[in-house]
């Protein structure tokens, strides 16, 4: 995470601007977030809580956005973090920053997993 946000984005969108941080938002929740970063937690929940393994974990992934709108209750958090992570906090604190709001993002991600579990029987 740390080249991703301190070095690759700045260096594709440059840093300081309003435009440079709505295209590092923006690629950041339409390409890194949907297709590497939730996907890969699915995956480990699904391999490590023995739920499908790798196949199971990406089923569930696929669900819950098809089916529970997991992109648009992601993005009504991440989008504005993302924001101020671009904008506001130091480079050197972004990842820290975001870490601690994926503390409360997992349990929620969590909670949100596993009532899409429920409510599939699996």
């Amino acid at each position: 995470q740390e080249y991703l946000y301190n070095h690759f984005l700045p260096r594709l969108f440059g840093a300081g601007t309003a435009l440079s941080v709505a295209g590092m938002v923006c690629f950041d929740m339409l390409v890194i977030f949907p297709f590497l970063c939730l996907p890969m937690a699915y995956i480990v929940k699904g391999v490590v809580l023995q739920q499908g393994g790798v196949l199971g974990g990406l089923q569930h992934y696929k669900t819950d956005v098809m089916e529970r709108g997991l992109l648009f209750k992601s993005w009504s958090l991440w989008t504005p973090v993302q924001c101020l992570t671009f904008s506001v906090i130091p480079p050197h604190f972004r990842v820290p920053f975001m870490a601690a709001v994926s503390f409360f993002w997992l349990i929620i991600l969590s909670r949100f997993t596993s009532r899409s579990m429920e409510a599939t029987g699996t």
